[in-house]
Parts: structure tokens; C-alpha cells; sequence
């Protein structure tokens, strides 16, 4: 026998003997062969990339809260390891219960007043178990303020005992006790945090594994529930009025990791909502300048830009140049009331004291006017807001427009204003009055252009309006004007030059403005009406250079835009209504307003042409500036200086509402490189070229011009509220490939020419020439012009979309922090 196979079956026969000894003395089980328990998975929280937290359960018992949650990765693997991370940097939970409001008395500072005092029906705020009273360092106090400095309540969550509270339920999940009884925290006499397990309660969780930033490991989440049911709080229950996503970061960065200005505060540690107005309540206020903390408010007052207060460590935090890049006015334009919105997204027309103050007292200097803080003569006293509101109040200098506050307090008529059965909306009817209207009348006078035909021998342009009103543009008397322009296009660019003159057909060297209400005393204007058709056709387009342009392109463009006369709220606004426009003048409360249709195409056979490239996302404009956003305040003519030969109040009005669509080209017809006269008049740092001054503007290095009438027009120190250099904020995927950019016209300045891609670029990287030499001699050597002479460019020569355009090694969507969703 093989000497190896010996040994093999030696080892062999001892092995079964012992194995036979094992089972005799153990016994047998029945189960021989079954598997063991298996061993926990999952990765220790101190080795997580990245955490997500679910709070599953939360218990009042005897006055102390008890939160279950569990923890796991992006990937649902669950963490461990929390009960023994001792060096953790933030463990943090609040608790607050959904009450009657509670206000803080702000002519004493800092005393909230019992809910019996108030008027009209209340929507119930947050009311925190854990507060306390800060006094006013004085050290911190900045210079003016100390009349108002003194004690301020302020809310605040549990973050000492952090995982000395923590205990382990099962792996990976975990339960939080809080340190102390409610009634054990300190108990503020001005603040009602009496426990009512009928009430519906909210705990929140906060948890930053390390020092280090990271958006991945960061957790806020909190959880509605009610102790009495013992099951969480169903939608209608709880009180969540804004949706993060759908209100702030239409115009704000999520992008946590970015270097950019974020929606991060306190270290970086809070970014929910739901987490922050369990502190930021309405009872709370900043003791060094008294101003209120209230979440409401303090964002009103921040987004108007006349917000200030001391923060922690004494660090002020001055708001007072924030930009806001819409009507202030519109409550609706964060406040998005609609079926996928949260379910109590309408409370927010309930008014409350701190809210209305933060917009009518926006003005209010607590330094230079102290003494509105007492009530005139031997007028009841009414609080802060009161004194000054009710007392002093024009519907001009403080309200919205038709609120006459002061004439509806003086005829005792509080239900206008405070909402009760008669009006539940309170205030809020007056606020969104204007926006409603500027909806419903958009939607009344919405039309449609068809393609047109160009008869070159004719010289005339056919097309047809889609109009579903009883009554024509040239006789509806809520019109002042419906202005189509046309324009010739080359394929690439609209062919654009000065502005045209007040002649039948409008017309410049390159386009037709012409106004449909002028239909019957306009030569060169006729029409045929056939049900919602209206054919038009514009004749007298002769031998000069536009019959030229078009003849020779064969091809254009047709924009409308349509001013509508509407009606502005009253003292109690009436139902939607346009009105005569004779009333513009004479009515204040009245307004005119924009309506866009869309940019038709005409050519020399009726076929269609290829559109202007689309290179810009106009829902990510609206997102910020609202539809059809409103500059008209930029256009107006007193600002004749931009343009000495023919102003730009021409064409726009300085009536409100003159709005244009920002990314279908009709900014562009104007803010050219070549076409407008504002090339002659301005440098490159004050660019007039569209490309360049939105990138000048949105990244703050647009500079400052002074107007001819001595006022400065400025439009540098904008507060852009994300990153400037995040292509995607104003872009959709696939914009930026710079097809043909290299073709269109250079950008022509006062101090010389740019050629088409750098001026973009330039716009941001090298508004000057002054410390940018690296740069321009980038550009330079890849076929680019800066600051050539005119002429320089020929089209076509710039290389830059080899390198930079979307999609390549170096595209401009990889150079940049660019962030696709």
C-alpha cells in the first residue's frame, strides 16, 4: 500500500472515532446539518461614507421622550457603532409640540402675550420644550442698537448628552431618552410648554459624524406624531408650509459639497426646514439688536434685504444688500400653493404679528425712528407693529398696493385684514391679489402665432393669430397695444439694428414693429377675421434694406407681446377684471401687463426654418425671475443715456409688467454684439451683449455705471443666491456645446472687439484686461479676439468648442462645478 494512502486512512479512522465520541457525548439535536445564526452585516457609523436616518416610533412616558430610529448607508446597509462613538461632533434632538401662536410683545422685547389678545382666526406655531432667556452681550451689540438690545427668549433642541442617551435595540437601530422630564427643562413663564398628549408633537434629529463637512454623512430628519394616539401625525395634522425642493432650491444650491453660498447654517449642521422652525419660533428673538428669529419673518426680512442681528460668538450677520431677482411683493412666489404642495401650504395668509412687521416695517430704522416705538398721543397702545402700521401706514410708502390699512383701521373694519368667517384668507387677500390677477388675465388673452409667407415681389408678410376672445386686438379696450415684431434671421443669429421709428410700419434697418390696434388707421395693416382666426398682412415692405435682408435670408422671425390694462386691488379686492385703459392714468391700483405668445418663423414658400438655437432654460430663468419676468425698470427712457441716438423706452414702456421671455432669443434681438447702439457707449466690463451681461451680473462682475440723470444704475453687488459658475443653474443638458458659436458675430464694446466665445468666457474670467493676461493670451492663442479692433474677427476662426464644449476632456460643463439633476 501506497505509503501517503496509510497515513490517509490512519488520520481518517481517528477523525471518525473522535467525531463518534463528540456525538455520544453531546447527544443528538434532531437539527445535525442546519445552518447557524448568521452574523451581523453592516459598517461601523465611524467608517460611513454616507448615513441616512428613519425615525421609526417616538413615545411620551411620564413626561420624558423616548425616538426610535435606525441608521443605515446610501446603499441600505445598516451602521453601527453609534452607542460607542464618544467622540462624535453633533448628536442633536428636539422637541416641540403644535399650539396656540405665541407672540412676543415687542414695544416690552421679549415677553410673548396670551393668545386671548389676538384678532381673527390664528394658524398654531411651534412651541419648543427646551428654551431659554439670553441676555445681550454687550460687547456684542453693534453700534446703534443698544436702546434695543435686552433679554430674548430663544428655542433650542438637546444636543449635551448625545450618545450617553443612546441605547441599542437591535443592530443598527437605536433609541434616544432624553436627559430630562419635560417639565424638567426650564420653564419660561412667558411661554406656555405645558404638555397635551392630544397635541400633535414633532422631534427632530440632527447628527454630523465629524468636524469635516461632508453632505453625504450629514443627517436632519424629524418625525410628527401624537403621544395620546401613539402613532405618527397624518399630513392634515401637522404644519409644513413650504417644500424645500419646490420653493428654496428653485433658486438656491442643495449642492452641499460645493464651495459655493449654500442653505447651510450653524456649522453646517441644519439644512431641513421642518428642523429649523422648531428653534426659529415665533416667540423667539436676537437679544443684541431684538431683532425676531422668527423662521417667517427673518426669511421675509433677509430676502427684502433689511435684516441684521448679532449671531453666536457675536459675529454680525448683515443682510441689509441681499438682491432679490423678483417682486418682493408676490407671497406666491415661495409660498407655492398647489395639489403636490404640503398639505397646510395656504397658512401662510394667515398673518401673525412678526410676519407682517418683517414686511411693512422693512423700512422701519430701529436706530434713526426709536420713537415708533411708542404709540402716538393718547392712542391705545397696540404693540410694535401696530403703532407704526395702523397709525401711520400709506398705502404708497408701506402697503401692497390697495391695502389701505390705515382708512380700513380708522372705519374699525379689522376683518379686511385679520381673517375670520367673513375672510379667512385675512391679508392675504390683499397680497396675492396682483399675482392672481397677472395669472387669470395671461390665461384670458393667451394667443398663438402661425408661420408666416414672405411675398418679396409684394412686399408683404402674411400670417395668422389664433385668438379665442369675443373681441378683436383693435377693439378690446383692455389693450393698450399688441405690438408683433420681424425680424430677418440668417440661420445662425437674428439680423438686428437700431430701434425703430414712429412711422406706419415701425420699421428700423432690419425690423418691423407694428401694433395690431392700430388696424384701422394703418395703411399697412389688414386683417381678415374668421372665428378664433385672425389673418393678418402687413404690406408696404419696399426696396430698402429689411426688403433686402429679407429677400436675400428668405427667412425671419414673428414675436408678439401683448399689453393688457388690469385691475389692481381695492380695499377688498374684486373679483379678476380687466379694465378700460383709460383708467390707467387715474387709478393708481391699476396695472398693465405683459402677455408672451410664442416666436413663429416666416420664409419667401411657407416652409418651415430651423428655430434659433435654444441655449438657455426658460423654466430655470422663471424659476428665479417669475414668467415672463418684469425689467421693465431697466428699459424705461429717463435712462436715455444708454442709448443718446434712440432710447430703449422706444419700445418699452415704464409701466410695470413689460416682461419678455429670457431664453427664446427676444433679449437678443436687442442685446446683440453688433445690432444695438449699446455697444458704442459702454466697455466690455458693462457689457450689453446678452451673453455677456447675464454672466456679469449673475456672477457679480458687472460694473457699475451713473445714468445721465445723476443716479446710479447699479448693477454690480448682486447676492446671487448658488454658485455663478454652475452652468446648470441657468442651462439644460446638451446647451453648452457651443455648436456654431464660433460662427455668429463678435461682441463690439466701446473699448473694442470680442469675438463670440471669449465673450462669453471673458464675461466672467476677464471682464478686464487688468490681471488677466494668462487668460487673454489663452484666448489668443486658440483663435480668439480681446479687445481687437473692429474687424478683427473673422467668423469661424475661434477653436475654443475643440477643447471646451460640452461632453469634451476639458468642456465647459467639466472645468466648471457643474451640477445636472
Amino acid at each position: 500500500m501506497n505509503q501517503n494512502k496509510i497515513k490517509y486512512a490512519v488520520k481518517s479512522a481517528i477523525g471518525l472515532s473522535m467525531l463518534s465520541v463528540a456525538l455520544v457525548g453531546c447527544g443528538s439535536d434532531g437539527k445535525d446539518g442546519e445552518d447557524g445564526e448568521n452574523g451581523n452585516i453592516g459598517v461601523d457609523i465611524q467608517q460611513a461614507t454616507s448615513l441616512q436616518a428613519n425615525i421609526l416610533h417616538a413615545t411620551v412616558t411620564d413626561g420624558i421622550v423616548a425616538v426610535d430610529f435606525k441608521l443605515e448607508n446610501a446603499n441600505g446597509v445598516v451602521v453601527s457603532g453609534l452607542e460607542s462613538f464618544d467622540d462624535i461632533n453633533t448628536l442633536g434632538f428636539g422637541i416641540a409640540k403644535l399650539d396656540a401662536l405665541q407672540k412676543r410683545d415687542m414695544h416690552a422685547l421679549g415677553q410673548p402675550v396670551t393668545p386671548e389678545q389676538f384678532k381673527g382666526v390664528k394658524p398654531t406655531q411651534w412651541t419648543s420644550y427646551i428654551n431659554t432667556v439670553k441676555s445681550a452681550n454687550l460687547e456684542h451689540i453693534p453700534e446703534g442698537y443698544n436702546h434695543l438690545a435686552g433679554d430674548q427668549i430663544q428655542a433650542n433642541i438637546e444636543t449635551s448628552c448625545k450618545t450617553e442617551c443612546i441605547e441599542v435595540l437591535e443592530h443598527g437601530t437605536y433609541r434616544y431618552t432624553f436627559s430630562k422630564a419635560l417639565s424638567e427643562y426650564e420653564q419660561i413663564e412667558a411661554v406656555n410648554t405645558e404638555f397635551n398628549a392630544e397635541l400633535t408633537h414633532r422631534v427632530t434629529l440632527e447628527l454630523k459624524p465629524t468636524s469635516t463637512f461632508s453632505a453625504a454623512t450629514l443627517i436632519n430628519t424629524h418625525y410628527d406624531f401624537v403621544p395620546a394616539l401613539d402613532r405618527a401625525s397624518e399630513a392634515d395634522e401637522t404644519r409644513n408650509l413650504v417644500d424645500l425642493q419646490e420653493s428654496c432650491i428653485r433658486c438656491h444650491s442643495d449642492d452641499y459639497d460645493s464651495a459655493a453660498s449654500k442653505l447651510m447654517m450653524h456649522g453646517s449642521k441644519r439644512i431641513e426646514i421642518e428642523n429649523c422652525v422648531v428653534c426659529h419660533t415665533s416667540y423667539s428673538g436676537d437679544p443684541e439688536t431684538g431683532a425676531t428669529i422668527d423662521f417667517g419673518s427673518m426669511l421675509h426680512r433677509i430676502h427684502d434685504g433689511t435684516y441684521l442681528m448679532a449671531g453666536y460668538g457675536g459675529s454680525v450677520h448683515d443682510y441689509t444688500g441681499t438682491t432679490f431677482p423678483t417682486d418682493m411683493g408676490n407671497c406666491q412666489t415661495c409660498h407655492i400653493n398647489e395639489n403636490h404642495s404640503p398639505a397646510q401650504a395656504e397658512n401662510f395668509q394667515f398673518h401673525r404679528q412678526e410676519a407682517c412687521a418683517s414686511c411693512h416695517m422693512a423700512d422701519f430704522n430701529p436706530v434713526n425712528n426709536a420713537e415708533w416705538l411708542t404709540p402716538p398721543g393718547e392712542s391705545k397702545d397696540r404693540g410694535f407693529v401696530g403703532n407704526y402700521f395702523h397709525y401711520y401706514a400709506t398705502p404708497e410708502l408701506d402697503g401692497v398696493e390697495g391695502a389701505d390699512v390705515r382708512g380700513v383701521f380708522e372705519n374699525q373694519s379689522c376683518s379686511s385684514c385679520h381673517a375670520d368667517d367673513s375672510n379667512p384668507q385675512g391679508a392675504a387677500i390683499f397680497h396675492m391679489a396682483k399675482a392672481n390677477e397677472t395669472i387669470d388675465v395671461r390665461e384670458q388673452y393667451a394667443y398663438e402665432l402661425s408661420n408666416g409667407v414672405f411675398d418679396a415681389e409684394a412686399g408683404t408678410l402674411e400670417f395668422t393669430l389664433t385668438w379665442d376672445r369675443e373681441q378683436p386686438p383693435h377693439e378690446d379696450s383692455a389693450i393698450n397695444a399688441f405690438w408683433i415684431n420681424i425680424q430677418a434671421f440668417d440661420g445662425i443669429e437674428l439680423v438686428m439694428g437700431p430701434r425703430p421709428d414712429n412711422g406706419p410700419l415701425g420699421r428700423s434697418e432690419s425690423r418691423i414693429s407694428m401694433n395690431l390696434t392700430g388696424l384701422e388707421s394703418n395703411e399697412n395693416l389688414a386683417a381678415i377675421i374668421e372665428g378664433s382666426s385672425i389673418t393678418y398682412t402687413i404690406s408696404g415692405i419696399t426696396s430698402d434694406s429689411i426688403h433686402t435682408q429679407i429677400s436675400d435670408l428668405g427667412q425671419g422671425f414673428i414675436d408678439g407681446k401683448l399689453m393688457v390694462c388690469a385691475q389692481g386691488s381695492e380695499r377688498v379686492p374684486a373679483p379678476t377684471a380687466t379694465i378700460d385703459c383709460e383708467r390707467l392714468e387715474s387709478d393708481p391700483y391699476n396695472f398693465e401687463l405683459a402677455v408672451k405668445g410664442n416666436k413663429a418663423s416666416f420664409s419667401v414658400d411657407g416652409s418651415s426654418i430651423n428655430m434659433r438655437p435654444i441655449v438657455a432654460s426658460e423654466e430655470k430663468c422663471a424659476a428665479c425671475h417669475g414668467e415672463q419676468a418684469d425689467f421693465s425698470i431697466s428699459h424705461i427712457a429717463k435712462y436715455a443715456d444708454r442709448a443718446p441716438d434712440n432710447s430703449c423706452g422706444t419700445c418699452h414702456s415704464a409701466e410695470p409688467n413689460t416682461a419678455v421671455n429670457l431664453a427664446d432669443g427676444s433679449c437678443v434681438a436687442c442685446h446683440n454684439g453688433t445690432g444695438a447702439p449699446g455697444h458704442k457707449y459702454y466697455d466690455f466690463s458693462q457689457g450689453f451683449d446678452f451673453k455677456v451681461m447675464i454672466h456679469g451680473i449673475h456672477s457679480d462682475n458687472r460694473a457699475k455705471y451713473t445714468s445721465g440723470n445723476g443716479r446710479d444704475k447699479t448693477q454690480g453687488d448682486i447676492t446671487y443666491p448658488t454658485d455663478a459658475a454652475d452652468c446648470a443653474a441657468c442651462h439644460d443638458q446638451g446647451q453648452l456645446t457651443l455648436a456654431n458659436l464660433a460662427d455668429t458675430p463678435p461682441t463690439l464694446s466701446k473699448d473694442g472687439t470680442y469675438s463670440p466665445t471669449v465673450a462669453a468666457c471673458a464675461s466672467c474670467h476677464a471682464p478686464t484686461a487688468e490681471g488677466n493676461s494668462a487668460v487673454i493670451s489663452h484666448f489668443e492663442s486658440n483663435g480668439g479676439v480681446y479687445q481687437g479692433s473692429e474687424g478683427s474677427y473673422q467668423l469661424g476662426s475661434e477653436s475654443c468648442a475643440t477643447c471646451h464644449a460640452e461632453g469634451k476632456s476639458f468642456g465647459v460643463d467639466k472645468v466648471h462645478p457643474t451640477n445636472y439633476k
